[in-house]
């Protein structure tokens, strides 16, 4: 049986580890074995139902094997599954992603938690100082990784150089 980390789960659907735990010793979730890096698992079928049920995203047959990929600790696994939540917007499971990639060094990741930090959202004026100042080390970090996009967009935010 395909099996996904409590972790991601809880990344991914939103629901408290506590409520998918105890779903689990009810017998609503089917638990899995411990994975390679030791954490509790559940039914991969059942998470993306949840998935589905609670943030309306559906993952193709790829996307479910690069969640596989993510959820193993693949960097750029994690990369991607950072976008594509961050596309679906669904914000606290990209962030979830790209911060397990960009802990890993991963020049993507960097660069798209520099967008989401940049995005307003409805925050207030405090908020988003402190999430800009975020948005300008993520993309810096990126940028001095070689990422083209950010090096591209720190060039925007520095002043012309004169030869």
């Amino acid at each position: 049986m395909p099996t996904l980390s409590l972790d991601a789960a809880v990344a991914i659907t939103g629901i408290s580890r506590s409520t998918l735990w105890r779903r689990a010793g009810d017998g609503a979730l089917t638990k899995g074995d411990k994975d390679a890096r030791g954490r509790a698992t559940l039914a991969l079928g059942e998470v993306l139902g949840l998935l589905r049920a609670t943030g309306g995203v559906a993952l193709a047959a790829d996307e479910v094997a690069a969640l596989q990929r993510a959820d193993a600790g693949d960097a750029r696994a994690q990369a991607d599954m950072g976008a594509l939540f961050y596309v679906a917007g669904a914000e606290r499971a990209a962030l979830y992603w790209l911060n397990e990639a960009a802990a890993q060094g991963n020049g993507d990741a960097m660069q798209w938690l520099g967008v989401a930090y940049a995005a307003p959202g409805g925050k207030t004026a405090e908020q988003q100082a402190q999430d800009d100042n975020l948005a300008v080390m993520w993309i810096a970090r990126a940028a001095a990784q070689g990422q083209a996009v950010a090096q591209r967009q720190m060039a925007g935010l520095l002043p012309a150089r004169r030869g």
